[in-house]
């Protein structure tokens, strides 16, 4: 399973980065390429600790389905997000692409056996949980615009 903790899958993530920019047009979904990349940073500022999303208490917090939701099932297209990933305005594409990547590669750098954070989502998931989550969820996203 893919995983922002394998230095393989971060750059290839990062090279369809590259291929990505502001004026271009997503497939699905109601965001812009740059409200996008804001949208993924604050997700992974989440997941490192910075900043504090609620808790999560429904559905999608609890095992089974939260494992299936991360690791198996495919993510639905225009699913509403939760509402702490969605504050961040943007910037300057340079400089909110530039964020994006050290946030990337600040993630991938950390021990997935060290403490994270709960999701504002899926409830209390491991390290080596995160790594996938966020992966898929950059995936998710950079398939949203065809890249």
């Amino acid at each position: 399973m893919k995983t922002l903790f394998n230095a393989a899958d971060r750059t290839a993530l990062l090279g369809r980065l590259d291929d990505l920019n502001a004026a271009r047009p997503p497939v699905w979904g109601q965001m812009n390429a740059h409200e996008m990349i804001c949208h993924a940073g604050t997700a992974l500022r989440l997941s490192l600790g910075e900043g504090i999303g609620r808790r999560a208490n429904g559905p999608l917090a609890r095992w089974p389905l939260n494992w299936l939701l991360i690791y198996v099932l495919p993510w639905p297209k225009g699913a509403q997000s939760p509402p702490e990933l969605l504050g961040t305005q943007p910037g300057t594409w340079e400089g909110d692409t530039a964020e994006l990547r050290r946030l990337i590669d600040e993630f991938g750098a950390r021990d997935p056996r060290d403490d994270w954070p709960q999701s504002v989502a899926f409830g209390k998931i491991s390290g080596s949980t995160w790594g996938v989550l966020q992966y898929r969820h950059l995936d998710h996203h950079f398939r949203q615009f065809g890249i």
